[in-house]
């Protein structure tokens, strides 16, 4: 069993999602890590249903670029982190999420957007 492949959710206004690890966790066992960082306020989806506040920011390793954790603050953050969970179990960069295909417009491509400022950048920024 994959103990960081496990979402917790806190079911607020807004609601918070969270896989893996956290920043603090990471500097504390000493892991180098890249973030990317997706604001919601760039987000068609979001911007459309006036939904802006929140954010997607996603960790990976610096070498290797393997997700360590995914973590959204806002409106259905519990319905998109299952993505990074996925990801995560599998072993997958975020290259790999960077590269994938969302529909568009949606609130999931906030995801792909922090995971191409992690590897890459944004599109949308």
């Amino acid at each position: 069993m994959n103990y960081d492949a496990i979402p917790g959710v806190v079911y607020t206004s807004p609601e918070v999602a969270t896989v893996g690890k956290t920043e603090e966790e990471l500097k504390a066992a000493g892991i180098a890590y890249k973030v990317g960082k997706f604001p919601f306020s760039a987000n068609g989806r979001a911007r459309a249903m006036l939904a802006t506040d929140g954010f997607v920011k996603i960790l990976s390793d610096a070498a290797t670029d393997r997700l360590l954790g995914a973590h959204i603050v806002g409106k259905g953050a519990g319905g998109m982190i299952h993505e990074a969970v996925v990801l995560m179990e599998f072993a997958g960069s975020a290259e790999d999420l960077g590269r994938s295909t969302h529909a568009h417009p949606t609130m999931s491509e906030s995801i792909k957007e922090a995971a191409l400022a992690a590897w890459s950048k944004p599109i949308h920024m």
